[in-house]
């Protein structure tokens, strides 16, 4: 389904204010999203626009309402009918067009536009109907069961099928529906708002509208606040009144007059929360309808979005504690008065006497200021701009991050947390939680339970060097340091307790095969992803004398176990014991994890990596892995097209560091060149080589930097 169908831009829109603006009660919030809502998709808009709004462009519907057949009623749909000329008038911060999906049309072609969406039994378009544009796709005539030829187009990849007779392009999911339209057009059947006339009725309550959308049942209903009854219909409209203002409308027809109760009616008063309007939104009550309405201010808005509200707070990493203040700066926005500006610390309002410091309006540059007896580990800070469009806002947190370290004993289940920051903390407001997965940062109610939880430092100050025991530990678990909780967003340290050990791989590109190392010590180097295997060995341990038995670690291959494991060679393993691995192709992960626990002990994925330069013609070898060259391939693009090498043509056994070839264009052939007629063409400047490797692309070189 196509992403920015009218109600789901409405919906997403929505969902965006809701973001934006926090710290409003979020109503319905359909006043704010209409002009999307109908609009399908925006794009920037441009400075060319009449200066009045035209009082001669049709503003109705029927020609494209008459193509709607009724075979396409369901119980809960929506149609929406947009007149895009008319929008346009209007000097919007940004310009609506539709969506053309898979058909090859310019958006800007498009004057009008009605489909219907369907929410029945699953989200579909079964309908859409374009007028303006021409399709300029391949075509085939199609008869319809009253005898009406139309050119019709079938795209094989998409879900979608087109028709045109010449006047509309019509967009639809099967060819029986485009069908029907025709025949709906052409009165030979049946047509949807003669049967259904909710919809009639629903796209009617704003005559002379511009663009206008009415939903029937309560599948996925945006309707405003708390209703005690569904409506029969919801209906929302735009009107340009002229270049500046749009008026917006929302209304609902309910079955009786008492369903229209006073919660609802303020609701729709606060419909319009975030949009610039120019006066207050009026209500009416008209037997089971009710509508509000409002002018939408189009300058203030294009206002508010020109303006960079202040934000990007910045604090200097060491905080001088001995200081009477916290200097907090601005890293952006334009100048903004203060009284628009709300400084929240720990989600509550602060004083504005005191972090405004003086100032009259703050823009980039500017700081505000806290007292620092209010300033605590793990603090969120955030300022507030107030707007015509309702708030936005830019936050960070103080002291969110320190140090701990922690060792593990995998026999005794016992894990020693170490803190090593010189900030004292407050034992009282420290916990630990150990979980057997990484915990979700928004955790829901199906998140993991922590395996324990404890607070081990009450009544303690912490200081550097201060240790507590957790019990009960499994090799693998995520440790969170949490201050005043143990969810994820209240820690202030990430702990994972790692089994004894780590890998390291070495692999032979040559044979095809790869040989993996344990190695105990201080220094554990774990292989990170998307280096080679052979980095992955460049790193030295300083080995100690640990040893484990071998069946604590398991090779993986892809995620299966290896045909070799340490079990099978060595009852105990130490450092500097291997096992190796044949027939291991590039782009294979190998993985070493616990045994027990699946933690991960060593990974990596077997891809080379060389580091090339280029020096007029000659390409030289300058780091990474030795290669056999009979298996390497050079890609070398030029101005006017590109030609492959093969390394064995220019050297004999292996490319390593400090071997070079030469890359001429002028002696390339049609064998060698992605052209056919290669000999006639003139190859100009190299402008990039790149190294192949088993189809993997493994270095390059850009002669021009």
């Amino acid at each position: 389904m196509e992403s920015n169908d009218n109600l789901l831009v409405l919906v997403e829109l929505k969902r965006g204010y809701m973001q934006q603006c926090p710290r409003r009660s979020v109503l319905g919030g359909i006043g704010a999203t209409m002009a999307a809502a109908v609009a399908g998709s925006t794009v920037a808009a441009t400075d060319e626009r009449a200066t009045t709004a035209s009082t001669t462009t049709d503003t109705t519907f029927d020609d494209l309402l008459a193509y709607l057949p009724s075979s396409i009623a369901q119980d809960s749909m929506v149609l929406t009918a947009t007149n895009y000329d008319r929008l346009l008038e209007a000097d919007q911060p940004h310009d609506p067009f539709p969506n053309v999906g898979t058909l090859d049309l310019e958006a800007e072609d498009i004057s009008k536009s009605v489909h219907a969406t369907s929410y029945t039994e699953e989200f579909t378009h079964p309908l859409k109907i374009l007028a303006g544009p021409k399709l300029e796709v391949d075509t085939k005539s199609r008869e319809t069961d009253s005898g009406l030829e139309y050119e019709f187009a079938d795209f094989d990849d998409d879900d979608a099928v087109a028709g045109t007779d010449g006047d509309v392009i019509i967009v639809a999911a099967d060819a029986e529906t485009i069908d029907a339209a025709i025949d709906s057009n052409a009165e030979e059947a049946d047509r949807l708002l003669d049967d259904e006339s909710t919809l009639d009725a629903g796209l009617s309550a704003f005559e002379d509208s511009d663009a206008r959308t009415v939903q029937i049942g309560d599948e996925q209903l945006m309707a405003p606040g708390e209703m005690d009854a569904t409506p029969t219909y919801l209906s929302h409209a735009q009107t340009v009144l002229d270049v500046d203002t749009i008026e917006m409308s929302v209304g609902l027809e309910f079955e009786d007059e008492s369903d229209i109760t006073d919660e609802l009616i303020e609701s729709l008063e606060a419909e319009f929360a975030y949009a610039a309007t120019t006066d207050e939104p009026t209500v009416d009550i008209d037997g089971t309808f009710v509508s509000t309405t409002v002018e939408r201010d189009l300058a203030a808005e294009r206002a508010v979005r020109d303006h960079d509200s202040p934000g990007h707070l910045r604090v200097d990493r060491e905080i001088d504690f001995d200081d009477d203040y916290l200097e907090i700066e601005l890293g952006r926005g334009d100048p903004t008065p203060v009284e628009d500006l709300t400084f929240e610390v720990g989600d509550e309002e602060y004083d504005r006497d005191i972090w405004a410091d003086g100032h009259g309006k703050l823009e980039e540059g500017d700081t505000i200021v806290m007292d620092m007896d209010d300033v605590e580990p793990n603090l969120s800070i955030r300022l507030h701009h107030d707007h015509e469009l309702g708030s936005s806002g830019s936050g960070t947190s103080l002291l969110s991050h320190f140090q701990f370290t922690s060792e593990l004993d995998v026999d005794t289940g016992e894990l020693v947390v170490t803190y090593l920051d010189d900030f004292p903390l407050d034992g009282d407001r420290v916990h630990l939680a150990a979980y057997d997965e990484r915990p979700r940062y928004r955790p829901d109610e199906d998140a993991p339970e922590p395996r324990t939880t404890t607070q081990p430092w009450q009544g303690e100050e912490l200081t550097e060097g201060t240790t507590a025991t957790l019990d009960g530990i499994e090799p693998g678990d995520e440790i969170i340091v949490g201050w005043d909780g143990i969810e994820p967003s209240d820690g202030i340290s990430n702990l994972r307790a790692r089994p004894p050990g780590s890998a390291r791989f070495e692999y032979d590109y040559e044979n095809r095969t790869v040989e993996a190392t344990l190695e105990f010590g201080e220094r554990q180097p774990h292989a990170k992803p998307g280096v080679t295997a052979e980095a992955n060995g460049d790193d030295e341990t300083d080995t100690d004398d640990t040893e484990r038995p071998a069946d604590d670690y398991e090779l993986l291959i892809d995620d299966e176990p290896a045909a070799t494991q340490w079990a099978d060679e060595y009852d105990t393993v130490s450092s500097g014991t291997t096992v190796k691995i044949d027939g291991v192709d590039v782009g294979t992960e190998i993985e070493v994890v616990w045994a027990g626990t699946d933690a991960r002990i060593g990974w990596t994925r077997v891809r080379p990596s060389v580091q090339l330069e280029y020096d007029d013609g000659t390409v030289e070898h300058v780091g990474g892995d030795p290669l056999p060259a009979s298996e390497l391939t050079a890609d070398v693009w030029t101005d006017a097209d590109r030609f492959e090498m093969e390394l064995a043509d220019e050297i004999d056994g292996t490319f390593e560091k400090g071997e070079t070839f030469t890359v001429d264009s002028d002696s390339v052939t049609t064998d060698t060149a992605a052209n056919d007629e290669a000999d006639e063409l003139e190859f100009g400047e190299i402008r990039e080589i790149s190294l192949q490797y088993d189809a993997h692309r493994i270095g390059f070189v850009l002669p021009d930097r």
